[in-house]
């Protein structure tokens, strides 16, 4: 496996950009679960450095990870710069072409998007038909600097990439991050519902042995149910440090999954779990932790080339007052929603499929797009695969699903069902001060119980400061920011 592993983890590397500077290295020892973690970057003049993050049960297995991440969001910005474009709206094109409908894409409430509205569009492709299909520019890009242009819709997003071998395996990869998103978009985090999952039925020998070592590290992990759309286990899970952090920030972490196989969800997310620990040492730790702990190239190259104006503002300013507090503020802040509790269920009751019928990505992919056809969504597919190389690279679209309610209020159907089921206050009938219209078709309007107002005012006022739990600011941006407003120099 081992041999394999390296094998996958030597391909990706061989698609980055001829003559670029590759670092890699493990950043694990900032934390003390002792799980692997790798950070992968690509170093280009004047810009600050492609990240990728891996973890895994051994270091081959955390590179594999952080590599494809890098390749993922190397090859979208590539790619981006390159595929044709067509310009000009959904009424238009879609009188001769297939467009997939902006209303379908989970816009934000209360946006000022009509069938008029001018786009650029790029092809992507039906899975398994073949049937070209236009999609909007900007659902394609990873980051909105890709776009080389301001966008005109939505904040890009990372959601739905994926890398492989096959195309299969990077659709499969890229569908269970979109599943993962859309399931816990209303659930955890700000909203979450504190739903546990008892850990009655590990057969995962090292899951089982990892869950006690991080109990045996002070760590009180909790595992919980986002959500069994689909008929699969969404989870995520968290952690109570109450030993001694390395930096305060590592007390949010969290790691997230979705797969058909409940134990294969869970071990993804307990791993990634502890690479969110690593991750968030290394990306808003002390400068000083950092420069002791990191490749001193790497940390002074990065603190050279940070650029506040290409920051998110809100996710800046929220993530400065973050890194200023210690961990007993922080934890204070998630006892009520991230790490609340109040029900519970079996892991052993949660829905899954036999190891047997998922044994490869070709298997796991008819499944995953079975499920969704049975829910009458339908799975489009952008090749960002780099020429001349093995490895196949997928944006992937789900018209239906949805991300970023509470970060960037884009809200869809299934989003307005959900929360109107649970008579949650942020889903109104009629229009008040603060409040947005859903934007739908006529048909998804009826499936979500009629015209939908999302209260993007409480929205805010709900996620507060926990807003770092959604939108991040960029490598040591926060740290640099708040030593500059402190009228500091970079610390030494």
């Amino acid at each position: 496996m081992s041999d394999e592993l390296r094998r996958v983890a030597d391909a990706f590397r061989a698609t980055m950009p001829e003559g670029a500077q590759i670092t890699i290295f493990r950043i694990d020892h900032l934390d003390r679960t002792g799980i692997p973690v790798v950070q992968a970057n690509l170093i280009l003049d004047d810009e600050p450095a492609t990240t990728g993050y891996g973890y895994g049960f051994t270091e081959v297995e955390a590179e594999v990870g952080a590599l494809g991440e890098l390749c993922e969001e190397v090859h979208c910005g590539a790619a981006i710069k390159v595929l044709p474009r067509v310009t000009g709206s959904y009424a238009e094109l879609s009188r001769t072409r297939a467009v997939a409908d902006p209303l379908t894409l989970c816009l934000p409430a209360g946006c000022d998007y009509t069938p008029e509205t001018e786009l650029a569009w790029v092809e992507a492709q039906r899975w398994p038909s073949g049937e070209t299909v236009l999609v909007p520019r900007e659902w394609v890009a990873a980051y909105p600097y890709q776009l080389g242009e301001t966008p005109r819709l939505i904040t890009p997003i990372t959601n739905g990439l994926g890398a492989g071998f096959d195309m299969e395996h990077a659709i499969a990869h890229g569908i269970m991050e979109a599943l993962q998103r859309d399931g816990n978009v209303v659930s955890y985090r700000a909203l979450d519902q504190g739903a546990v999952v008892d850990m009655d039925a590990v057969p995962d020998a090292q899951v089982r042995g990892l869950l006690d070592h991080l109990k045996s590290l002070g760590i009180d992990v909790r595992v919980k149910l986002a959500a069994t759309d689909f008929g699969m286990a969404n989870l995520y899970v968290v952690g109570d440090d109450r030993g001694q952090p390395v930096a305060p920030i590592q007390i949010t972490s969290c790691g997230e999954a979705v797969s058909p196989d409940r134990e294969r969800t869970l071990r993804k997310a307990l791993l990634e779990f502890c690479g969110s620990r690593a991750r968030k040492a290394a990306t808003h730790g002390p400068i000083p932790l950092l420069r002791q702990a990191l490749p001193a190239d790497y940390v002074e190259r990065q603190i050279g080339v940070a650029v506040y104006e290409e920051e998110e503002n809100r996710a800046l300013e929220a993530m400065v007052e973050w890194v200023d507090k210690d961990a007993s503020v922080l934890r204070a802040r998630l006892e009520n929603n991230v790490l609340s509790a109040r029900s519970q269920r079996p892991f052993s009751a949660l829905p899954t499929v036999p190891a047997s019928a998922v044994v490869n990505s070709k298997d796991r992919l008819a499944l995953l797009l079975e499920r969704l056809a049975a829910e009458g969504l339908e799975v489009l597919v952008v090749d960002l695969s780099p020429a001349d190389h093995a490895i196949r690279v997928a944006k992937v679209i789900v018209p239906g699903l949805e991300s970023e309610t509470m970060s960037y209020h884009r809200i869809g159907w299934r989003g307005v069902r959900r929360l109107r089921d649970r008579n949650d206050p942020l889903i109104l009938d009629a229009p008040r001060e603060g409040a947005k219209r859903v934007l739908l078709r006529p048909e998804d309007e009826a499936r979500a119980g009629g015209p939908a107002w999302f209260d993007a005012a409480l929205a805010d006022r709900i996620v507060g400061t926990l807003y770092p739990l959604y939108r991040e600011s960029g490598t040591f941006s926060a740290q640099l920011a708040l030593a500059a407003r402190r009228g500091e120099a970079v610390p030494a």
